[in-house]
């Protein structure tokens, strides 16, 4: 039976390629128009072509502006060059298969599958999800990162060992800040090469940018960090509405913009995002791998200031935790019933609908279901992780004395 599905994979792989060429072309010219119009993409392109005549990539600041840290100029700069015709396609393209490698990579990994059938697998899937999975979805029509910066992920915490463990997550924390749990969750593991690799390999396309670009890196320090400019730019409007971070959640009904502090956000956030790095790092003790980096991408995702649907991106991987985890386990379930939510549009449900009491409920359960869906995956791997704990604390222990005694 097996030789005779090896016989026909390579015919999925060549109709899985040829759909995702299809997939990439559908989201560019079909799906795009109507969700995100690559308002992202093409905002990146502007504020590199913006930088090239001024110096300077954070002014001026308004709608579109380059909220990432300097380091991730040198990501964003190539795209300046690719005609802009042909870019919103090549990277649709680009970030499925970013998606599609990092599929095949876990499934590999799970199922000790071939690199053949795992490469097909991972195909099909990624196309499914691009379909059933809004965030994925939003992700492409967007021009957004997130797959690419999951592919990066996956390969350093599962695949990649030795010396150069690291560079990629660090590259990644550049870019987007997320992907920094999984250096502290080094640091916890005392991982301290992969660790120490990763913060190296973060800090030099920074420092590379303070010297190309010394005006936008003073720019970014005197404005951004130390003057909260970026935090005030998401204050209010679409973020208080769509974004699912535990700072957003206290903005909006049944609290307010300002119910709580700079401070005590970034304390809950803390809080949180500590509580997601304990159970993740105790999943990888019981050899959990995949569902220790799951965890952390989620407990570091709703803990930032933002968190847009497309930071979800990972959500293809909740539906092969179970297969690690087991399904009689409640996180895997929980791992399930939040992929279950997340096939949600939420992204179309999210209005303002004041009135009834239904209505009110209905309002907050959509701006919310995917912070509580991930607080629910968090909350059931902190409990599933301690029930293993007491088990293993309940089962006797026979030593070598006590079995020739009772012999």
């Amino acid at each position: 039976m097996s030789s005779r599905v090896e016989r026909f994979t390579p015919y999925a792989i060549a109709a899985g390629v040829v759909g995702v060429l299809a997939a990439a072309w559908v989201v560019t010219y079909v799906v795009a128009p109507h969700m995100g119009m690559f308002e992202d993409l093409f905002g990146r392109v502007a504020n590199i072509r913006n930088l090239q005549r001024s110096g300077n990539i954070y002014v001026p600041f308004r709608v579109e502006a380059f909220t990432y840290p300097p380091g991730a100029i040198l990501f964003f700069y190539p795209l300046a060059v690719v005609p802009l015709n042909d870019l919103a396609y090549l990277w649709t393209l680009l970030s499925i298969a970013a998606l599609v490698v990092a599929l095949a990579l876990v499934l590999r990994r799970i199922f000790a599958l071939t690199p053949r059938a795992s490469a097909a697998l991972a195909i099909w899937i990624g196309l499914v999800s691009i379909v059933v999975f809004p965030p994925v979805t939003e992700c492409l029509a967007w021009g957004q990162t997130a797959t690419i910066l999951l592919l990066a992920v996956v390969l350093d915490a599962l695949c990649v060992t030795g010396s150069s463990k690291g560079v990629l997550v660090g590259l990644a924390t550049a870019l987007k800040v997320y992907p920094g749990a999984i250096i502290i969750l080094w640091m916890v593991r005392r991982e301290w090469r992969a660790a120490s690799t990763a913060v190296v390999s973060g800090a030099a396309p920074t420092l590379a940018a303070w010297v190309i670009w010394p005006s936008s890196m003073q720019e970014f320090v005197k404005t951004m960090l130390l003057g909260h400019k970026e935090l005030s730019h998401f204050a209010g409007g679409a973020t208080v509405r769509a974004s699912s971070s535990l700072a957003s959640f206290f903005s909006r009904a049944p609290f307010h913009v300002g119910f709580l502090s700079t401070g005590a956000e970034l304390l809950v956030c803390v809080i949180v995002l500590a509580v997601a790095l304990w159970g993740s790092h105790h999943l990888w003790l019981g050899g959990f791998a995949l569902s220790s980096m799951v965890v952390a991408l989620l407990g570091s995702v709703i803990a930032t200031p933002v968190a847009w649907d497309h930071y979800f991106s990972f959500v293809p991987l909740l539906l092969v935790i179970p297969f690690e985890i087991g399904f009689a386990d409640i996180f895997g379930r929980a791992c399930v019933g939040a992929a279950l939510v997340m096939m949600a549009p939420w992204y179309r449900l999210r209005r303002p609908t004041p009135g009834s009491l239904w209505a009110t409920v209905w309002t907050f359960t959509s701006r919310n279901a995917l912070l509580l869906a991930s607080l629910a995956v968090l909350a059931t791997a902190l409990g599933s992780t301690l029930q293993r704990r007491q088990a293993a604390q309940r089962q006797p222990v026979f030593t070598a004395s006590r079995e020739i005694v009772d012999s």
